[in-house]
């Protein structure tokens, strides 16, 4: 933030999106570091607005799973605005997934100023830029060649039009103009469209063509005075998109450029996201499973450069993270490093929407939802406040955002119970503890016999309850992890489940009690 605030108290923060299907988690980031910058300029005293541009006058390279290719592909090479929506609902393409990125946005407490690159083109925000890199094409073109080794055809100019005959941006070679007509000819091959031969003009006042990437970026600059920017690694490579529109909005458009903030992309499952494989994550997906707070968790919690691996499976545990960072935010837990405390301290304040809650919010933890659910066939939100209650987690009364939270809860751990969750999570009680009897040593059918009397003895939280498993096993020499598949045979007919004691109190200590009686007999 240094650097930042070292060019000044009044900053925009801008980033941009192609609209070339369904944004992923990924586009989000962009988003979601300007607005952290923001608030941190706007938390030392500082100005600073977020511009989000949908870049929607790019070219269709490929067509996103699932959306039907036969049908599409004769888009191929024409700009997004201009291709009709696959869904039928909006005017097109270009529109459909801009709002549904935008209303993403929202739902994650995002509010850029949102900006279209079509409109920005026929409103006159880039002309000046456009009129000044069509005299300036030479020296754009000798730029191009020193810093990124690209080699432009000498009639070539830093614009592409729309062919008048096929409608493609992308197959289209500027090479005159006069005045605000540019000359072009519908020439090129690009691999996944080729050009139809069609020799034309057009008016850059009229949104007919866009300037080429590397200009459009340092025009974009230029014309809303951009000091910050998000963008991916790739982009920040040597003689890359930076590197190349750094030397042209100086040396052209003679502005300065965005301090760079570079991130990691982040992988799925273990692999890269892409569209056209179908191998990607939404923001809407996210929220069927989890609450908006904690993706921005998962991007705040690790330094932007740093690897980012989003493993659905996985999501309860990154649910408890953030749940644990929000205890630690409260006061109610602390760690031994007080480096990682401060962090994660930050990493929730960054992740919330809104304000703080005055006091901490009362929640029912991810991992134990899901058992619920598959303890209970129809839950209602009475057994759940019941369970909260045995596991000492309801100290007062809820409030409504609580409850309606609790309700959230169970409906998206039945989600992703249904399409995530790995089969290790998955189990039934058990109906007749007669049939894993034989599989129990004597020492095991001690220990239940045991703790059955420890339950029925008194009540108990779940880490007391905890301790006292232990040290039944401990006392009658069995190992521990004996005892807890002696347990998890008896409640489930498998050898490992939820954490035990947390089950134990969410099926009732009575019931549990008089089933290790039953196979301890």
């Amino acid at each position: 933030m240094e650097r930042v605030l070292s060019r000044g108290l009044k900053h925009t923060v801008e980033s941009g999106t192609s609209i070339s299907g369904p944004a992923h988690i990924g586009n989000a980031c962009d988003v979601l570091y300007a607005e952290a910058v923001c608030r941190e300029v706007r938390l030392r005293g500082g100005e600073a607005i977020s511009i989000w541009v949908a870049d929607d006058l790019d070219p269709l390279d490929s067509i996103p799973y699932p959306l039907p290719e036969d049908e599409l592909k004769k888009y191929l090479g024409k700009p997004y605005i201009n291709i009709p929506d696959p869904y039928r609902c909006c005017q097109s393409w270009a529109q459909h997934f801009t709002l549904e990125f935008v209303n993403s946005l929202e739902r994650m407490g995002l509010e850029p100023i949102v900006k279209s690159g079509y409109s920005m083109y026929r409103d006159g925000t880039y002309l000046p830029y456009i009129r000044l890199s069509l005299r300036e094409a030479d020296k754009i073109k000798e730029l191009l060649r020193r810093i990124s080794g690209m080699h432009k055809p000498r009639a070539w100019l830093p614009y592409m039009p729309i062919c008048a005959n096929c409608g493609n941006i992308a197959t289209t070679l500027a090479y005159g103009y006069e005045g605000d007509k540019v000359l072009y000819g519908c020439e090129l091959d690009v691999g996944y469209a080729k050009g139809c031969g069609y020799r034309g003009e057009v008016d850059v006042k009229l949104g007919q063509g866009k300037l080429q990437w590397r200009v459009e970026w340092a025009a974009r600059w230029s014309a809303f005075g951009v000091t910050v920017e998000p963008f991916g690694k790739e982009h920040a490579a040597a003689g890359g998109s930076y590197d190349t529109s750094s030397v042209i909005v100086r040396e052209v458009f003679k502005g300065e450029p965005p301090i760079p903030l570079i991130y990691e992309h982040v992988m799925i499952n273990g692999r890269k996201m892409s569209k056209s494989k179908g191998n990607i994550l939404t923001p809407r997906q996210w929220f069927e499973v989890a609450p908006p707070e904690t993706l921005r968790f998962f991007f705040f919690r690790v330094y932007p450069a740093k690897h980012k691996d989003l493993r659905m499976n996985e999501v309860p545990r990154l649910v408890e993270e953030f749940e644990r960072a929000e205890r630690i935010y409260y006061g109610v837990d602390e760690l031994v490093d007080e480096k990682v405390n401060v962090h994660l301290k930050r990493s929730y304040e960054l992740s919330i929407i809104g304000k703080p809650a005055p006091t901490l919010p009362i929640r029912l933890p991810y991992d134990l939802a899901v058992t619920l659910i598959q303890v209970y066939r129809d839950i209602t939100l009475e057994k759940v406040i019941d369970v909260l209650k045995r596991t000492g987690r309801l100290y007062r009364d809820l409030t409504a955002d609580e409850v309606e939270a609790l309700k959230l809860r169970l409906r998206q751990a039945e989600a992703w119970l249904k399409k995530y969750a790995p089969e290790t999570v998955k189990f039934k009680l058990l109906d007749d503890v007669s049939r894993v009897k034989n599989l129990l040593t004597d020492k095991q059918k001690e220990a239940l016999m045991k703790v059955a009397s420890i339950l029925k003895g008194g009540d108990w939280l779940p880490r007391e309850l905890n301790t006292k498993f232990f040290e039944v096993s401990r006392s009658l020499g069995l190992p521990p992890p004996s005892f807890f598949e002696a347990a998890y045979l008896t409640l489930i007919g498998a050898t490992s489940g939820p954490w035990l004691a947390n089950f134990v109190l969410a099926l009732g200590k009575d019931f549990v009690a008089k089933r290790f009686e039953e196979a301890a007999s």
